[in-house]
């Protein structure tokens, strides 16, 4: 596949969302109480995708900073939020930056401003294993991650933890791993079910990942930043919803 190809498909993965003009904008007009749960499940699938593409630490002061891309292909079945107002498949895309730290772990943050919702956050990762660059070197990360989310007509809270094994050389990476993700919704407003302003909805649903990094110029020299270069792509399983992932970054 000629890099071009690649770059723009991982590009329109991570920076670009659904064609709809306001996957979100729905909220008011279609949320009644029945509505919530499944749209929090939903909200929470995407933020806790997207958060990992290896199970090697950074190492004391590495750092990786890049662009994230995560969606569901489908809303929940029951999410009618999504599903009235005509989404077919939604994401977020965020800017992320990873610190290395002492004794294995990682620190990282992570933010957006997307079709009128606005997410923070960060987490905080430890690798079971000292970084090894061997190839084809085993690895396992174990990592937490929290996010504040807020729209004109809905807010709430995720957490997220997640399991990630991953296995690779100088070029490429296979990582897969499990997940969960717990969220908190509050509805703000709601044209159809005024009543439900304050309301709160939890959900606690299962998330597992599957994918590949690819460093296209790891073998380039005479350039400080090209082999440092990743872009990768991953397959989401969500509370039985399919999704997918996506990063472009720099990792040293």
């Amino acid at each position: 596949m000629p890099l071009n190809v690649l770059f723009s498909f991982f590009l329109a993965a991570a920076l670009c969302g659904p064609a709809h003009a306001d996957q979100f904008g729905g909220f008011q007009q279609f949320a009644d109480s029945g509505a919530l749960k499944p749209f929090a499940r939903d909200i929470g699938a995407v933020l806790g995708s997207s958060s990992f593409h290896s199970g090697r630490p950074l190492g004391f002061s590495g750092f990786d900073v890049g662009f994230r891309g995560g969606m569901l292909i489908s809303p929940d079945k029951r999410d009618k939020i999504m599903r009235d107002n005509g989404i077919k498949g939604f994401g977020m895309p965020w800017v992320q930056a990873e610190v290395g730290l002492p004794m294995r772990f990682d620190v990282f943050i992570r933010g957006a401003s997307f079709e009128g919702l606005t997410v923070s956050g960060g987490g905080l990762r430890w690798g079971v294993f000292k970084g090894d660059d061997k190839p084809w070197a085993f690895q396992i990360l174990l990592s937490g991650l929290g996010h504040a989310f807020v729209h004109q007509h809905f807010s709430g809270v995720h957490a997220g933890a997640n399991i990630v094994a991953s296995t690779g050389n100088q070029y490429v990476v296979f990582y897969a791993g499990p997940g969960f993700d717990w969220t908190r919704l509050v509805a703000r407003s709601s044209t159809l079910e005024p009543a439900i302003a304050g309301q709160v909805a939890h959900t606690f649903e299962y998330r597992g990942t599957a994918g590949i990094k690819i460093k296209p110029f790891a073998a380039v020299t005479g350039n400080k930043l090209l082999p440092y270069l990743y872009v990768s792509g991953g397959y989401v399983i969500a509370h039985g919803e399919h999704g997918a992932e996506s990063a472009l970054g720099i990792r040293f």
